[in-house]
């Protein structure tokens, strides 16, 4: 495994080196390609000791990977390059260029570059084009933020641009706050019409406004339909029930803010199926886990939901004597993961990982529900399985940060 200033030898082995396709050995040239009815795509990102920052895209045929995953056989690329599946296809934005590159992946784990989408002629810069700035309306419609409010739409599956649309009516600044866009991490396919988060923030990402509004895009115009004003602050992550109903929560707003006074505090918020905010569902979370902030929450399904909640009872601090960054940080390193019961109005930790990032990342595969943990210094995760009781079981660990795992076929 990767750690502080040291790097295994298949990360090494990935730089510069090329590796033979998995399935084959150097060795064994005349052996068949293996033949994958399954195809899962893992992205991970590592950062090198000189700082430079590469993304891996490694294949698997199963879910039941044990031990170490190597990157030794995965496709490198550079900088933060992130991945989506659209139609079984395989589509990787580039950490250099504002470009979308998509893939088909053959049954021997072979990558064919289908089509690739520059998005430099309507005036996304060098980094504005991945995968955490779309919203997906559908396998034939996508939306990529450009200028804060307008937005490419493109045709994901066609990988060719729609159309360029600018309207609004979210004002520039509120109370010396700028509105800017928020990320999407990561892309999913969701039901009803795209709801897309903005925030109000200070030029530091400390002060945020109370409120987020949330722009409704119309699915056949791809308007701004509406725009909902949402009392919490800073929410951007969605997920979505059986029903429809989308539930945001905060990522880039801290909730170590409010303990210090400095901010209000988290919530999540919950729109329903019709597009409009579900002004009777506001639950106290902090009401099932003890008082403790709740920050990035996702829903499962069947009801339950994790999220991460912080064990503030486990800091001896004065917290009146106004922010502290480097008591902040510290507390970051108290983070658990925790499953909510949303008929029950329960919540409790998850049983088998010890603490995880403020932020989280997670996947549903052929409905097992897998989490990724970086370690402590983010050089290499560790991907749990938990069950719908709330148990992990580390399944296996892989090369730097993990944002994503995907079904392809």
């Amino acid at each position: 495994m990767v750690r502080a200033n040291t790097f295994s030898r298949s990360v090494w082995a990935l730089v510069g080196v090329s590796m033979p396709a998995l399935g084959c050995s150097g060795d064994d040239t005349d052996m068949a390609p293996a033949n994958h009815e399954h195809v899962y795509a893992l992205q991970s990102t590592v950062v090198l000791p000189d700082d430079t920052t590469l993304s891996y895209v490694a294949l698997t045929d199963e879910l039941d990977v044990s031990g170490e995953l190597t990157l030794a056989d995965a496709r490198e690329f550079a900088g933060y390059s992130f991945i989506t599946n659209i139609g079984g296809k395989l589509l990787v934005s580039s950490g250099e260029e504002p470009a979308i590159t998509q893939y088909e992946i053959g049954a021997g784990f072979d990558w064919h570059e289908a089509a690739k989408l520059s998005f430099v002629g309507v005036g996304v810069d060098s980094f504005g084009a991945g995968f955490e700035r779309h919203w997906l309306l559908n396998e034939h419609t996508a939306y990529l933020t450009l200028d804060v409010t307008s937005r490419v739409v493109w045709d994901p599956t066609a990988m060719e641009i729609l159309d360029v649309r600018d309207d609004t009516q979210l004002e520039a600044t509120v109370d010396g706050l700028s509105l800017d866009a928020t990320f999407n991490r990561p892309p999913q396919l969701l039901k009803g019409p795209v709801l897309k988060p903005f925030y109000y923030r200070d030029d530091d990402w400390f002060r945020f406004g109370p409120s987020t509004p949330i722009a409704v895009y119309d699915p056949e115009t791809h308007r701004e339909r509406a725009v909902l004003d949402v009392p919490c602050p800073a929410l951007e992550v969605a997920s979505q029930d059986e029903a429809g109903n989308t539930y945001f929560s905060p990522w880039t707003y801290g909730p170590t803010l409010a303990l210090f006074g400095a901010g209000p505090d988290t919530c999540i918020r919950r729109i329903d199926s019709s597009s409009e905010l579900d002004a009777d569902w506001q639950p106290d979370l902090r009401a099932w886990t003890g008082g403790r902030p709740v920050h990035v929450f996702r829903y499962l399904s069947d009801g339950k939901a994790f999220g991460t909640v912080l064990h503030v009872d486990e800091v001896q601090a004065d917290f009146t004597a106004g922010y502290d960054e480097e008591l902040a940080g510290e507390l970051d390193r108290h983070w658990k993961l925790w499953l909510f019961d949303l008929h029950d109005e329960t919540a409790r930790p998850v049983e088998g990982i010890d603490h995880v990032a403020s932020g989280f990342n997670m996947t549903k595969l052929d409905d097992r529900v897998f989490v990724f943990v970086p370690n402590d210094d983010w050089s290499a995760s560790t991907v749990y399985e938990v069950d719908s009781d709330g148990r992990a079981e580390a399944r296996f660990d892989v090369d730097g940060v993990v944002n994503n795992w995907i079904k392809l076929r």
